[in-house]
C-alpha cells in the first residue's frame, strides 16, 4: 500500500512541476499564435483592402485567427467561401516545431490569372522574441 501511495504522490509532483513554469511547453506551442503571425507577415504586401481567402493546412483558417486579421485587412474569407479558386488564396502549411520557441511553415499566396495561376511559397521560420511570435527568416523560397 505505501509503494502506491509514493507512486502517486510521485505522479502528482510530476504533473504540477511541469505546470509550475510559468507554462508547460505545449502552452507556449500554440500554432494559431504562429498561423497568424505568418498570415500577417504575407498580408504586409498587400493593401488593407485586399480580398483574399485564407487556409491552413488546405481547410478553413481558424475562425478566431480570422477574426483577429479582419480587424486591419475587413475582407478577408475563409477558404471555404472562394468562388470556384477565382480569389487570391494566402496559406499556411505543415507547422513543425522545432523547439518551445521555433517552428517552420511552408506559407504562401496563389492568384488565378488569364492562362495559369501564378504564385509563391517559401519555408517561414518563426521564432519566439520577447514574448511574440515574429517570422526571422524565409527559405526555399519559390514563384511561379
Amino acid at each position: 500500500m505505501g509503494r502506491v501511495v509514493a507512486l502517486a504522490v510521485g505522479c502528482l509532483v510530476a504533473i504540477g512541476c511541469e505546470g509550475s513554469d510559468g507554462g508547460s511547453a505545449a502552452s507556449k506551442q500554440d500554432p494559431l499564435e504562429v498561423y497568424e503571425t505568418v498570415f500577417r507577415y504575407r498580408l504586409q504586401k498587400h493593401p488593407r483592402e485586399v480580398s483574399a481567402y485564407l487556409t491552413v493546412d488546405g481547410k478553413d483558417i481558424p475562425a478566431s485567427v480570422l477574426g483577429r486579421l479582419r480587424k486591419d485587412w475587413p475582407n478577408l474569407k475563409a477558404i471555404s467561401e472562394e468562388p470556384k479558386e477565382r480569389g487570391l488564396r494566402i496559406y499556411v502549411n505543415k507547422l513543425k516545431w522545432i523547439d518551445t520557441s521555433t517552428a517552420e511553415v511552408e506559407a504562401g499566396y496563389w492568384f488565378p490569372t488569364k492562362f495559369a495561376g501564378e504564385g509563391y511559397f517559401g519555408d517561414h521560420h518563426v521564432v519566439r522574441r520577447d514574448g511574440r511570435w515574429v517570422v526571422a527568416k524565409i527559405t526555399n523560397e519559390t514563384s511561379s
